[in-house]
């Protein structure tokens, strides 16, 4: 009769514990008594051995890996408690013939005592894992091949020595992969992800006018000759004609321009999906206010395009360099070079990496001389603003009394308009968005702008 693997268990907790109480009989009761118990125990190992090699290999949810491993076990233990009978038989004769036991035998027992225990444990740890698999097996996947051996058409096959085996397969209900699966509802995340947006920076540091016309003219002082002095004319200082200056003018003018962008949209898609319409305007207003900005400072004047800051006549070249500057000392030259101009420059325009390279100077002794990168404060050079912005090309840069030396002018402050009715819009449910503004630049001082390059 074969035993449940739970009641084996059981008996084998009780055989491992003997074995224990065996060896520590021989150190305190006597040899007679340790000895009695492990003979016991040897023959109850055998028998353990017979029933539980044949549960398990009776049982299809334990591995062959499995099964090897606890019979290695089994194996190691009865070969420790044969070794421990011997060890027991000597010390017996030990007892009879001396009345003690020698260190030797002493030491031996001991040590083949905690192998018995410790290979104990292992056994039993090893058979109420299989014991737990036995009653709960897990599930397991099997190939077609498996399947198709252990169908009743392949064993019908077999025993009539021929003949066709067919096994039918059902298709099992799994999650698809990939988008639009059929059981499974994808996450949306609201909204839409976009490129990141420039800060615009130039418009803030020029003064700003309206104007109702479509061109700005302005005069300009072209030359001033100051003769002023004394009246005195040796040796008199009446009766006698006084200094005389002179000034010449020009006229100088700056076109409104209209800057604008459109893009078309269907009218089904905006009444499907009302936050395009708000998402689209937005892009539209950041795409045009960044062509603004780019106009105002590199604008080359030709065809419609405003003639902006760093175009030809509309400031002053650098012309103070010295072998050897850094770029902090170049944009202080630049500072002086105004201010050589009467202009008191209040802005320095440099691109990001420039700034940068600006930022890391140091000192010999490694400390950064115009940064210190626990502060948050704006930045600034020589007690002027800087304005870092990718609207500049790297290795230019501007310095200028903004204030003084520029104005914008608003014809049409930037609007955003939908069209319906645009070209073939209307017979084809079309919309068109806009975004357009116009406007001018007059740059009244050329000498209060410094451009040069590092």
């Amino acid at each position: 009769m074969k035993m449940t693997l739970s009641a084996i268990a059981a008996c084998m907790a009780f055989c491992f514990a003997s074995v224990a109480n065996a060896t520590a009989a021989v150190a305190k009761e006597g040899v007679a008594i340790g000895y009695s118990l492990a003979a016991t125990v040897n023959d109850m190992i055998f028998a353990y051995m017979a029933s539980i090699g044949a549960v398990l290999f009776d049982s299809n949810t334990i591995s062959a890996t499995e099964i090897k491993a606890l019979a290695d076990k089994q194996t190691e233990l009865l070969a420790t408690t044969k070794e421990l009978k011997g060890f027991m038989e000597k010390a017996n004769s030990e007892i009879d013939n001396a009345k003690s036991l020698s260190t030797e035998t002493k030491a031996a027992l001991e040590k083949l005592s905690a192998k018995a225990t410790e290979l104990t444990d292992k056994c039993l740890e090893l058979e109420q894992k299989m014991s737990a698999k036995k009653d709960n097996p897990e599930t397991v996947v099997e190939s077609i091949g498996d399947m198709f051996l252990k169908s009743d058409a392949w064993k019908a096959a077999v025993e009539r020595r021929g003949g066709t085996a067919r096994l039918e397969l059902k298709t099992a209900i799994v999650n698809a992969t990939g988008q639009n699966q059929p059981l499974v509802q994808d996450m949306r995340v609201p909204g839409i992800i976009t490129t990141p947006e420039r800060r615009l920076t130039i418009r803030d540091v020029l003064p700003v006018g309206r104007t109702s016309s479509n061109l700005i003219q302005f005069t300009r002082e072209n030359v001033f000759t100051n003769n002023a002095g004394p009246q005195y004319s040796s040796p008199n200082r009446e009766n006698v004609t006084k200094p005389e200056s002179g000034i010449t003018f020009t006229l100088a003018n700056a076109p409104v321009v209209t800057l604008a962008h459109w893009i078309p949209v269907s009218k089904q898609v905006l009444d499907d999906a009302p936050q395009l319409q708000g998402y689209i305007n937005g892009r539209l207003m950041y795409g045009l206010k960044l062509e603004e900005e780019d106009q105002l400072l590199n604008g080359d004047g030709t065809g419609s395009n405003i003639s902006g800051l760093l175009d030809s006549g509309n400031y002053t070249a650098y012309n103070r360099a010295v072998s050897g500057d850094t770029n902090v000392d170049t944009i202080r030259r630049a500072i002086t070079q105004a201010a050589l101009s009467e202009y008191n420059a209040d802005t320095i325009v440099l691109n990001p990496a420039d700034w940068e390279e600006i930022e890391l100077t140091k000192a010999t002794d490694g400390q950064y001389i115009w940064a210190n990168p626990a502060l948050v404060a704006g930045p600034q050079l020589w007690g002027r603003r800087v304005i870092a912005t990718n609207s500049i090309a790297s290795g230019t840069f501007l310095v200028g009394a903004m204030a003084m030396g520029a104005q914008i002018w608003d014809r049409m402050d930037a609007s955003l308009q939908i069209s319906f009715e645009n070209d073939t819009n209307f017979v084809k449910n079309m919309a068109t968005l806009l975004a357009e503004e116009r406007l001018a630049l007059t740059v009244y001082r050329p000498s209060a702008f410094i451009s040069g390059s590092f």
